[in-house]
């Protein structure tokens, strides 16, 4: 059995070379060499329909920047290794008509094909944590590998009538993913003066009271403030830009955190954030920064909506993401799917509830199956974003104990403070 390391060891070359026999020392390529006509063949009828359908699919890069940081002293040495592993590992792992781009030093780009997103990132995630074990073992941390979307359209490429070989696809994505990730950045920087936090009401109807707000995000368009839908790109983007949205939503929210001192009750904050962003360990520093730096109260009135949340993740990693925030907040919920069912996951964990947002009448059956599980782990049942007065009533039926959205109450620039319904 191979050694086990830590971030602490030093790591040898030969290391990498453990059970490698004469067959396998050369790189493996997904795809051979050929004619584009050949290689796009199963993408579509059409040379232009089969470039379409492979471009327009969802992307993941997979990156190796907190290895390089991790062991930077070691870097020279073992980075000719490390990547070629990577790169060996990564081809044998795709099937038969995904893609395989290597992009600058320590990145890769991986297309799957005919599935969604959600997929695409579970399988990205499950791949990357086994090539952390297979590089370096069982790894304390276990997170040095970076996941994230690259959502990708036809105008984003340049030189597609030149693609002749699979060598010159490659080189068309490399481009075009790094002039997407500008682009994000720039629009980003466009659109965040324009973008605000207001606050809604959670009604806990079983109780009769309001005693929490959950976070809405607007924009400014054309002077009018309106909520950001949830299929604006904003949302949809990588995971970098995913992640700087919660950090601007965490800021504005903590502006008004930082005024609830003194005395009197104080509303629990209801905030949404990315499972993305928790997951990676970059951009979750960065969050548990932010959340330090809000006042001591804060830990007894914050509750973290966790959403996006990826099929097949155990109960440790849960708990290896969770264990740097959990003093800095009151709990977890998890904003899932009506079909969800992954509570061995979450067990021992500080999730006080299960969430849903909006949806429509066909999931009214797998939603009243989900909250009366959630109720059975002891768990709280939210329901929000609910703009349909027969899916309130069904929430008031199914005695969810919270509850919100565009029918039950308008959007507030503060958070209202606790308050009791009239009977």
């Amino acid at each position: 059995m191979s050694k086990q390391y830590t971030p602490s060891d030093p790591i040898s070359p030969d290391y990498f070379d453990q059970g490698r026999g004469p067959d396998t020392a050369a790189p493996l390529q997904h795809h051979e060499i050929g004619e584009a006509a050949y290689f796009l063949k199963p993408y579509g009828k059409t040379y232009r329909e089969a470039l379409e359908n492979l471009i327009t699919g969802t992307i993941q890069i997979i990156g190796l920047d907190e290895v390089k940081l991790q062991y930077a002293e070691q870097w020279g040495t073992i980075e000719k290794n490390v990547t070629r592993i990577a790169d060996a590992y990564l081809s044998r792992k795709l099937g038969k008509h995904d893609v395989f781009v290597p992009l600058d030093e320590g990145r890769f780009a991986l297309l799957f094909a005919g599935v969604s997103r959600d997929e695409a990132l579970e399988k990205s995630q499950v791949i990357a944590a086994e090539l952390v074990s297979k590089l370096f073992g069982e790894l304390t941390g276990g997170e040095l590998i970076s996941v994230e979307a690259a959502i990708l359209e036809i105008e984003d490429f340049d030189g597609l009538d030149r693609i002749k070989s699979y060598d010159d696809l490659v080189q068309c994505f490399r481009l075009a993913i790094e002039k997407t990730q500008d682009k994000a950045t720039r629009e980003f920087r466009i659109r965040r003066p324009k973008m605000s936090v207001g606050f809604r009401p959670l009604i806990n109807r079983r109780k009769g009271f309001v005693s929490m707000n959950e976070t809405v995000v607007f924009s400014d368009v054309d002077g009018q403030s309106e909520p950001l839908a949830t299929e604006d790109p904003v949302f949809n983007g990588t995971s970098r830009l995913r992640a700087e949205i919660d950090f601007l939503v965490l800021r504005e929210a903590g502006k008004y955190l930082q005024g609830l001192g003194g005395a009197g009750n104080k509303p629990t904050i209801f905030l949404s954030v990315h499972f993305e962003t928790l997951a990676n360990s970059f951009s979750r520093g960065k969050y548990a920064r932010l959340l330090s730096s809000l006042p001591a109260y804060t830990c007894r009135h914050l509750l973290l909506n966790v959403q996006g949340t990826v099929t097949g993740t155990p109960n440790s990693r849960y708990r290896q993401i969770f264990t740097s925030l959990r003093a800095l907040v009151l709990g977890f919920t998890f904003e899932v799917n009506p079909d969800w069912s992954e509570f061995a996951a979450i067990r021992d964990l500080p999730v006080h509830g299960i969430s849903v947002a909006g949806q429509d009448k066909s999931s009214l059956v797998q939603i009243e199956k989900l909250f009366q599980m959630a109720k059975k782990q002891g768990k709280k049942c939210f329901w929000r974003s609910i703009d349909d007065d027969d899916l309130g009533r069904a929430a008031f039926n199914m005695n969810v104990d919270y509850v919100s959205g565009p029918i039950f109450g308008t959007v507030h620039p503060l958070p209202s403070k606790p308050f009791s319904l009239p009977r």
